[in-house]
């Protein structure tokens, strides 16, 4: 009987296994470095271009209208996405408008964004770019494509949607962006970064006065310093005694420009202001405790008018401690700026002032009326357009009916319209693509005979990129009713 004996297993053999295994070791590892920062981006992604960003996981970045950023802004993305997807079938050259601002009104009671205002912009901006796109009356072509970028609720996400207008920029053929309606500190950057960048900017409702001067940055509202001056002129004749109540928050510039202007329009009558300024601090929050103790101080000094110089949000908080005022007997004016519009006295606890004897007007930026009466300062044909009897595809009331009250939609309307304007002009007569570089030329001849009539008024932009001789519209606020139109200064 024989025994079979087996020859140990070469040494070679398993260092071969080794190998092997650290092989397959590598393989997952490498897999691994590639599939886990695939699903974190995944992750954070809402869509194409778009992404989770900030303490809020907001959706922050570009889309073409394919991301929707909140349900009430679902049909009107979709019409921009149609028109995009049209405008990319036709087989014309066209360019891309960015419209950059807020498309999420962020968790706060106090916060200065409103869904219908975000709806009501992205409707006029919608209908800019179908009339570019449809008529001829600034040209034929290139066509307009409008992406929408959300830089987050209060521009805290600037840097990165800025970075994707930046990474898509050559993509998309990006030659100019719109929008950038607030006066706060971020949205100040934004436009800086986008100058630097050399990419032209139109603001619609930027309204801050001491915001640098930059290369390619229009705006097409007056400034704050307007709105207030007009304010004083309307109530030079009108008021005796003024109170100035003021927002002392370091990182937003609206309340600050408007009392310092408002208060440089009484040089030689300091008895016109009943008392010192009163302030309060909107970045500290908490405003309505504020409020309240200013009232003592408020019936001491007997004002007949009582000048905002803050935001409306925080107006309203004002208007509701004003109507428990002890001194109830003596009716009160109050008068502030153009941010008032974007809210409705009738939806706020705030109305219960209006039965105090409190009244309230604001400069606004346009008003139905004021095309009426003055239609030698408007461009009648874009007015038509926001008409209730417009026909067709090119009228706002195609795709809203909601009022014009807080002129947002008008306002982005012509910001857009500002854009086009200089891209046709860059483009010239063969109507060929064009860069950016030469849509920041063509902005400098957006004065004078170059004017560019917008439905809130003519155009006509100085060195410093800023409307002159802008129609400002005084405007009372009711309960339940539109606004009364009071005059245009």
């Amino acid at each position: 009987m024989s025994i079979q004996i087996e020859p140990p297993t070469p040494g070679y053999r398993k260092w071969l296994w080794i190998a092997g295994a650290c092989v397959v070791g590598l393989v997952v590892v490498l897999a691994a470095a590639k599939v886990v920062p695939a699903m974190i981006e995944s992750a954070r992604s809402c869509g194409a271009g778009v992404v989770r960003s900030g303490p809020d996981d907001e959706c922050v970045g570009v889309t073409d209208g394919g991301k929707v950023f909140a349900p009430e802004l679902a049909d009107i993305e979709q019409r921009i996405l149609n028109e995009n997807r049209a405008v990319q079938d036709s087989g014309e050259p066209y360019v891309s408008v960015v419209h950059l601002s807020p498309m999420t009104p962020g968790e706060t009671d106090e916060g200065i964004v409103t869904m219908s205002g975000i709806r009501h912009r992205l409707e006029g901006a919608h209908l800019a770019q179908l009339a570019a796109n449809r008529t001829a009356i600034w040209g034929n072509t290139p066509k307009i494509k409008l992406l929408l970028a959300n830089p987050g609720s209060d521009f805290g996400q600037w840097e990165t949607a800025v970075e994707k207008i930046e990474a898509r920029r050559a993509a998309d053929g990006i030659v100019a962006v719109t929008g950038i309606s607030f006066s706060v500190q971020n949205a100040v950057r934004a436009i800086e970064r986008l100058s630097e960048l050399q990419i032209p900017t139109v603001g619609s409702t930027l309204t801050a006065d001491d915001l640098p001067i930059l290369r390619g940055f229009l705006r097409v509202s007056p400034t704050a310093a307007e709105h207030a001056r007009t304010a004083a002129e309307y109530l030079s004749t009108r008021s005796e005694r003024i109170l100035i109540v003021r927002d002392d928050s370091p990182i937003d510039h609206y309340g600050r420009t408007l009392a310092e202007a408002f208060g440089a329009s009484f040089p030689d009558d300091p008895q016109r202001f009943a008392g010192p300024v009163e302030g309060y601090d909107s970045e500290i929050g908490s405003v309505a405790n504020t409020f309240q103790f200013m009232m003592p101080n408020i019936c001491q000094s007997a004002p007949d008018t009582i000048y905002f110089a803050g935001r409306a949000t925080h107006a309203l908080t004002f208007l509701t401690a004003l109507a428990e005022r002890r001194c109830r007997e003596t009716p009160i004016r109050v008068v502030t700026g153009d941010d008032m519009a974007y809210y409705r006295l009738s939806e706020s606890p705030a109305r219960v002032a209006l039965e105090t004897g409190v009244s309230v007007l604001y400069t606004g930026l346009v008003h139905p009326q004021a095309w009426q009466d003055h239609q030698e300062r408007f461009n009648m044909h874009s007015v038509a357009q926001f008409s209730p009897d417009c026909q067709g595809p090119i009228c706002y009331r195609e795709f809203s009916d909601d009022s014009l009250d807080d002129f947002a939609a008008v306002m982005e309307h012509d910001a857009v319209v500002t854009a086009v304007q200089a891209i046709r002009q860059a483009a010239g007569y063969d109507g060929t693509t064009v860069e950016s570089d030469q849509v920041l030329q063509a902005m400098k001849r957006l004065h004078g005979a170059g004017a560019v009539r917008g439905a809130s008024g003519i155009l006509s932009f100085d060195q410093n990129g800023l409307p002159t001789d802008k129609p400002i519209p005084i405007l009372e606020a009711l309960d339940g009713a539109p606004p009364r139109y009071i005059g245009l200064q």
